[in-house]
């Protein structure tokens, strides 16, 4: 199956280039391989893929398949969040509160979390109730 997808995706594919990568960084279907899924999130990323800029952005902020850098994951994050990405609104959030990235700021960091809880993002509202107890 895995084959399929290379084929898919190598032949431009996004949808195909994203099920791969997600297959590959979860080691579904053979064995984990995070440098080939980063090269995948990327080639959907590059093709318009909110999802994959996403997956990118979280590689970037952990250093799977490529060197850590927060400053990138943020950016592929914020991209992400801006064309209404629930998921990476969330860690957009998380950048701000803790700083990774991207300057400490809660005001920042409950703007981004307001926008994931909008989208449906469940997680949203209790980093929000948190950041609220921490400025008691």
């Amino acid at each position: 199956m895995l084959d399929e997808l290379r084929r898919k995706a190598a032949a431009g594919d996004t949808e195909a280039a994203l099920h791969l990568a997600k297959k590959l960084i979860r080691g579904r279907g053979e064995g984990r391989n995070f440098e080939e899924a980063v090269e995948w999130f990327d080639q959907a990323a590059r093709a318009g893929s909110t999802d994959a800029l996403y997956w990118l952005g979280k590689c970037y902020l952990k250093g799977l398949g490529c060197p850590r850098d927060a400053a990138g994951a943020c950016s592929c994050l914020e991209r992400a969040a801006l064309q209404g990405h629930a998921g990476a609104a969330l860690k957009m959030g998380e950048c701000f509160e803790k700083g990774t990235g991207a300057p400490a700021s809660s005001e920042l960091a409950a703007y981004w979390y307001r926008k994931a809880a909008a989208r449906g993002e469940g997680r949203a509202y209790s980093k929000l109730l948190n950041l609220a107890r921490q400025k008691r």
